[in-house]
């Protein structure tokens, strides 16, 4: 088999598992949906990084076995996979937890920005993001913020853009 053949082979059970992961994500297993798309990311890493860092050596199997079965003794098993570099070793014997980490360590970039956006934000304005979500009072710079007025005595109805005043949408 071929170079390529197997690259696109390989493609091709990715695509695979994303869309058996959609599959489930639609019927309601989660779960199922989450493993499998990490089954993905894992394969993705494999095809990218197809080994660990060559200048670290994983701590041999049998001596982290050992390692995480002492500890055990005085903690419980979340307390040790809480432990940085326990994990880390870990991940490095399996692609599929290395990659369920990595994911969890982008969700966590991600939501770190999403609260600092949020703390960031200026409540003190009546901006929209987008003026388009109410066809009636949308205008030709949607998605620009700019106030558009609450129409008194209607919550959640917004009037004409004071700032666009002859924008399309706005009269």
């Amino acid at each position: 088999m071929s170079t390529t053949s197997k690259l696109a082979q390989r493609f091709a059970q990715i695509r695979e598992r994303v869309d058996l992961a959609e599959t489930y994500a639609e019927d309601g297993a989660t779960m199922t949906a989450m493993q499998t798309l990490t089954d993905a990311v894992t394969a993705i890493l494999g095809m990218i990084q197809p080994s660990p860092d060559p200048d670290r050596k994983p701590m041999p199997l049998e001596q982290l076995v050992e390692t995480v079965e002492g500890a055990l003794y005085r903690r419980t098993a979340e307390q040790v996979a809480a432990v940085p570099w326990v994990a880390e070793a870990i991940g490095l014997h399996d692609p599929r937890i290395r990659a369920l980490g990595e994911v969890a360590a982008l969700a966590e970039q991600q939501y770190r920005a999403a609260l600092v956006e949020w703390i960031g934000r200026d409540w003190t304005c009546l901006c929209v993001v987008s003026c388009a979500e109410d066809p009636a009072t949308a205008c030709s710079l949607s998605g620009e913020r700019h106030v558009h007025p609450e129409i008194p005595g209607r919550p959640g109805v917004y009037g004409p853009c004071p700032v666009h005043p002859d924008a399309p949408g706005d009269h």
